[in-house]
């Protein structure tokens, strides 16, 4: 949920329009059920990333729209007092839109009548039911995390990361039926940060160049470049960052022993359920060769938060950040765009496993610290 989903209030949108391609024209035509007189706002991103706003006028549930582009771009149409829309790709030819009023809150209409509207109609559909559970859980997680109720903050951690997979595995069939469509870079973009790192540069070797040199293709190409350099077997890159002292402290002088990079947050919930198990792995083989180096994803007015997380959760290793948050120097140069996430380095400072949690992460060192 990085992105803004677009929803609305009511309605259905019947879209008829003109076929005019060769010079990039486009007539988007609708009927929004439930929505009589009233304004649709059509927002794209432009030069200089200011959103491009256009104003659509609906007369009796009904509208139409015309315009160019240079080439397919990804659009909202957002209703005027921003409760609701729906995503639609801007592309030569005519775009038929089928909403009603009360979906679009949920981001849902019906958009057909040209090839990436055609594929990405069908990606949702495809998606919703997926969509539906991970609410479903978001909200059961929430619960249990106000509530304190550790039993089922795992039980829903468990949940969630099944619907990753079979939401993983819905995205591969998509993208390998629709090598050539914007939709499938799209869909890989917003899977990056969760699908397996082999996976993913895979699937970026079946797309199409274009779709390679997309926007959405060119940042899986990054995602896929940063994992390989921090493949198993890779020498692990080094950095360095302040402890909670202000003491610069390297990746590197930590060599010679087997270390776990672990990323994590004060403010997120998965990497402080998740950090009982690294105590414990800590406790048991800090004398066998063995450390942990923290690194905090935290914000710059956050380091407060992240000093009481630390010592609130017993973490009684080396911990530093930059408090930049997303930015952070070190997650940006292992390609980390989730977290919890941890890379183990053996004592030549090669990567050796990542991402290991719960039983893995035990398993995996008892097995190197034998």
């Amino acid at each position: 949920m990085k992105k803004l989903l677009l929803c609305g209030v009511a309605g259905m949108l019947t879209l008829a329009a003109c076929k005019n391609g060769s010079d990039g024209s486009y007539t988007i035509s609708g009927t929004i059920k439930g929505l009589t007189d009233d304004t649709l706002l059509l927002a794209q991103q432009a030069e200089g990333g200011m959103p491009k706003i256009d104003t659509v006028q609906v007369k009796g549930g009904k509208f139409t729209f015309k315009g160019t582009t240079a080439q397919p771009t990804m659009a909202q149409m957002i209703t005027k007092d921003q409760t609701g829309g729906f995503p639609l790709f801007l592309e030569a030819g005519s775009i038929k839109v089928s909403a009603n009023k009360d979906s679009l809150p949920f981001g849902k209409a019906d958009v057909t009548g040209t090839p990436n509207n055609d594929d990405l109609h069908a990606f949702m559909q495809m998606q919703d039911p997926f969509m539906h559970e991970m609410m479903a859980i978001q909200g059961e997680y929430m619960q249990a995390s106000q509530s304190g109720d550790t039993s089922r903050l795992g039980a829903s951690q468990q949940r969630m990361d099944s619907l990753e997979k079979s939401m993983t595995a819905s995205v591969k069939q998509f993208v390998k039926a629709h090598p050539k469509s914007l939709v499938s870079g799209m869909a890989l973009q917003g899977m990056m940060n969760t699908m397996d790192a082999g996976e993913l540069s895979e699937l970026f070797k079946t797309l199409d160049t274009s779709i390679q040199n997309s926007e959405y293709g060119k940042a899986v190409g990054e995602r896929v470049a940063a994992a390989q350099k921090t493949a198993v077997g890779q020498q692990a890159p080094d950095f360095t960052m302040n402890d909670v002292n202000g003491k610069p402290v390297s990746l590197s002088s930590f060599k010679g022993k087997y270390v776990l990079i672990d990323f994590w947050a004060s403010w997120c919930g998965p990497c402080r359920q998740e950090n009982p198990n690294v105590v414990k792995v800590y406790n048991k083989y800090k004398d066998k060769n063995f450390t942990i180096l923290g690194v905090s994803l935290d914000r710059e007015n956050g380091r407060d938060d992240w000093l009481k997380a630390i010592k609130d959760d017993h973490l009684d290793w080396t911990q530093v950040s930059d408090l930049k948050y997303w930015q952070s120097d070190a997650a940006q140069l292992y390609g980390v765009q989730a977290i919890p996430a941890n890379f183990l380095i053996d004592p030549q400072g090669k990567v050796v496993a990542k991402d290991l949690r719960g039983d893995a992460l035990e398993s995996k060192l008892a097995e190197v610290l034998q």
